[in-house]
C-alpha cells in the first residue's frame, strides 16, 4: 500500500452538499464520510464513503467529484469510489472544529 496523504489533501476539497446549506461547507474528511481509503502500488485507489442520509440523493454527485479531484492526485491511476449503505453516520463523526462551528451557527440538541 502507499501513502494516502495526497487523496486525503484532495479530499479535503470536497464538500458535502448538505453541509453547504447550513451555512458552513464542510468537508467529507471533517464530515467522517469517508470509511476506508487506500492506494494500492499499481496507482488503483480505492474509497468507501458512509452518507448522512441512507436517502442522499446527492450520493451520485458526491462519488463523481470524489473520482474527480482523487484521479488528479500524482501517481494515481484509476479511482473506485463506492457508498457502503450499512454504514450510519451520526454527527459525533464530525471533527471537533467543525461540529463545534456548526453548533455555533445553528444551535441544536441533536448535535452532541
Amino acid at each position: 500500500m502507499r501513502d494516502t496523504a495526497g487523496i486525503r489533501a484532495m479530499l479535503n476539497q470536497v464538500v458535502d452538499p448538505c453541509s453547504i446549506a447550513t451555512g458552513l461547507p464542510i468537508s467529507l474528511i471533517d464530515m467522517g464520510m469517508v470509511t476506508k481509503m487506500t492506494l494500492n502500488d499499481d496507482g488503483a485507489a480505492y474509497l468507501e464513503l458512509r452518507l448522512t442520509s441512507p436517502v442522499c440523493w446527492q450520493a451520485a454527485n458526491i462519488i463523481a467529484q470524489v473520482e474527480q479531484v482523487v484521479a488528479r492526485v500524482p501517481g494515481v491511476s484509476k479511482v473506485i469510489c463506492t457508498v457502503d449503505p450499512a454504514a450510519e453516520w451520526t454527527p459525533d463523526m464530525m471533527a471537533a472544529g467543525p461540529r463545534a462551528e456548526l453548533r455555533r451557527l445553528r444551535p441544536m440538541g441533536a448535535l452532541s
